[in-house]
């Protein structure tokens, strides 16, 4: 009986050998070349990312100009809805709900 819980231990420490030497193969070096002509592909790739961005930006500067000059100021009639507080108030909270 104490044979078997050993023979267990001893496979799994054995497994474990294995995918430990399995794990620190080397993969395959690559030259300096290739290297290099990687490292100039993701430069391009890079450099016309941020073209496109900045075209992107330009694009919605206006828009973003406009959101800031809106959100500077609402008005918003009430009309006769019940209010708490000076009509005159710098800030207004209102809450919308649907009672069903």
């Amino acid at each position: 009986m104490l044979l078997q819980p050993t023979i267990v231990r001893l496979a799994s420490f054995a497994a474990s050998l294995a995918l430990a030497s399995a794990c620190s193969a080397q993969p395959p070096t690559s030259s300096a070349a290739d290297t290099q002509k990687q490292i100039d592909a993701l430069r391009v790739q890079v450099t016309a990312m941020q073209r496109d961005l900045d075209e992107i930006k330009a694009l919605l500067a206006p828009l973003r100009a406009r959101q800031a000059q809106s959100a500077n100021s609402v008005v918003l009639d009430l009309g006769a809805r019940p209010v708490k507080g000076a009509a005159s108030a710098r800030l207004m909270l209102v809450e919308l709900t649907d009672y069903q």
